[in-house]
């Protein structure tokens, strides 16, 4: 008993938290599930065999747990696609002879990220805002280019009377030229966000007025592709982050300087995507990108600029982030690392199908050999 007593004493030193219990869990559970089957087939067909038998069908089962795991993407996974920063460029990236500071070569055909003044400029890309005032339809010029401060000033009176009647003494009530005065604020963020709609955010928003200024050569992209806001979403990420941790002055103590405003996105490279939802349209860029052995290199380029500073006073939502034209464009250049995220399934699969198959082997090499001593009992036993 005191021999028992001291080989458990340890156990009591493991703190049996989430973790540590159930990692117990799960090896006690496969040592008495797979343990039982193992011990019932050897009471039958003998240690070796038996062995041998569990062993297979162990291998069997994992392989093709491994290959849901591959298929679905679950289980042991792999590292995540991700997008990888692999150069900044601040100024014009298309000029590539700019000594102080080379743009990769990749960016040569990027277009020029100032603005123009009018349209049809093809050094320059236009505003967002001039392709909605020029090919806008009605409702799109009043949805992007209007502010009605009829309707800014009716909710605004609506807010604040509604405060009134729950409590008369609330401070946040606001009457007369207080009125006016938040009126006439919405109004001008308002105006910012109209006059700082990228074409990105546009091409999200009117895909066919994109497409129709870069019909009429208002929009060259060169072999870059325009990408819309919420499908740049990762890469956007991806580099805002970079851009904070890299010393360009983003995320520094400083309020008036580290803060800058996203502007365009474009992309270059991978699988093609499909031109229209047709069905012929459909079946035929799924033949042809499953066909591919490999992936082509899938590039994105986000364009930011830093933005005006502008204090935020107590009781107000911050105002929008207004772009400071005196400063240049940064171009982040980031590539998409597919991972590794169904290998880890895969390997599992593949070693575990091979050890399945060489302990068939063995049951199969044993039957041959008994049957052939049965054979050969047999022929000494005839007369």
């Amino acid at each position: 008993m005191g021999s028992v007593l001291t080989s458990i004493g340890p156990l009591a030193a493991i703190s049996f938290d989430n973790e540590v219990r159930g990692l117990l869990t799960v090896l006690l559970g496969s040592a008495i599930l797979m343990g039982s089957v193992w011990l019932i087939i050897s009471t039958n067909t003998g240690f070796r065999l038996g062995s041998l038998i569990a062993i297979s069908a162990i291998f069997g089962w994992t392989a093709m747990m491994a290959l849901i795991w591959a298929l679905y993407g679950i289980g042991l996974q792999g590292a995540r696609p991700t997008w990888e920063v692999q150069a900044i460029h601040i100024g014009n990236p298309s000029v590539s002879d700019n000594e102080a500071n080379p743009p990769p070569e990749i960016l040569d055909n990027l277009p020029n990220p100032a603005t123009c003044a009018t349209l049809g400029d093809q050094d320059c890309l236009p505003k967002a805002i001039q392709i909605v005032r020029v090919l806008g339809d009605s409702s799109q010029r009043v949805e992007l280019d209007s502010i009605n401060a009829s309707a800014i000033r009716g909710e605004v009176t609506a807010f604040h009377d509604e405060l009134a009647a729950n409590d008369p003494n609330d401070p946040r009530i606001s009457t007369g030229d207080e009125i006016e005065a938040e009126v006439q604020r919405l109004a001008s963020e308002q105006r910012i966000r109209n006059e700082d709609l990228t074409l990105s955010e546009l091409k999200g928003i009117a895909p066919e007025l994109t497409d129709e200024a870069e019909r009429r050569g208002w929009l060259e992209l060169g072999d870059w592709n325009l990408e819309t806001t919420q499908a740049a979403g990762e890469a956007v990420t991806a580099a805002s982050d970079y851009l904070v941790q890299a010393d360009l002055g983003f995320g520094a103590t400083d309020e008036q300087s580290n803060t800058f405003v996203v502007l365009d996105a474009f992309q270059k490279g991978g699988k093609p995507e499909r031109l229209n939802n047709g069905v012929w349209e459909r079946v035929s860029n799924k033949v042809i990108t499953s066909a591919m052995p490999r992936h082509p290199t899938n590039y994105t380029v986000v364009q930011v600029q830093r933005s005006l500073y502008h204090e935020t006073k107590a009781g107000q939502a911050p105002p929008p982030a207004e772009i400071d034209s005196d400063e240049p464009v940064i171009s982040v250049l980031l590539r998409r690392n597919l991972g590794r995220f169904r290998l880890p399934g895969i390997l599992v699969a593949i070693g575990s199908g091979l050890l399945f198959l060489v302990s068939l082997l063995m049951l199969h090499t044993r039957d041959l050999e008994v049957r052939r001593r049965l054979e050969g009992e047999g022929e000494g036993a005839a007369p």
